[in-house]
């Protein structure tokens, strides 16, 4: 394995300023409370700062901190202090739901299986397509894209509770932002 390489303050910095959001978002999709996404956060770029690889490009800089905010959150909700807790700050996790561009959409999509919505949350949020997903995950396209598939599924019966015409506007608006992202990185 490559020794880490040196970073000076004003690059570490740049990649903080770039994809700090991301990573918060990946970090908040896993752990739901802003305390532990926040730890989780500087968790993965003090990784970052201490072994992380030399990476060619900001793409392969962003995919590499998503995959390891994934696997950082993972192996936090594996302890089961984590899981037996009871939530802490709840008053600001709403208002980081209601902060997103969509609060309903992103309350509804935290309460799927993570399975479905970090897979969702990439190509919707994040403008991946299921083949990059598929790459940064570490899974068949196919398996990419049922998961977007029942993970709409799933999320439009929760929005519509179970009412297939109802909120026809909100799953259109989730498709719309995905296009409009794409649109602008085009």
């Amino acid at each position: 394995m490559k020794a880490p390489i040196r970073r000076t303050n004003e690059e570490i910095t740049e990649i903080y300023r770039r994809h700090s959001v991301t990573v918060y978002r990946v970090c908040y999709m896993f752990l739901k409370n802003v305390p532990d996404t926040e730890d989780a956060v500087q968790t993965v770029f003090l990784k970052l700062v201490r072994s992380g690889p030399a990476l060619a490009d900001e793409e392969h800089e962003k995919a590499w901190l998503i995959v390891t905010a994934q696997n950082h959150c993972k192996n936090a909700l594996k302890y089961w202090w984590k899981r037996k807790r009871s939530a802490f700050g709840q008053i600001s996790e709403r208002l980081y739901v209601q902060k997103s561009p969509s609060g309903e959409v992103m309350e509804m999509l935290l309460a799927l299986p993570d399975k479905y919505k970090i897979v969702l949350y990439l190509f919707y949020y994040e403008g991946y397509s299921s083949k990059e997903i598929s790459n940064l995950l570490g899974m068949k396209d196919s398996t990419v894209r049922a998961r977007l598939r029942n993970g709409r599924k799933q999320l439009h019966y929760k929005l519509t509770g179970g009412h297939p015409h109802e909120n026809r506007a909100i799953m259109e608006g989730l498709d719309g932002c995905s296009n409009a992202q794409r649109n602008a990185e085009g």
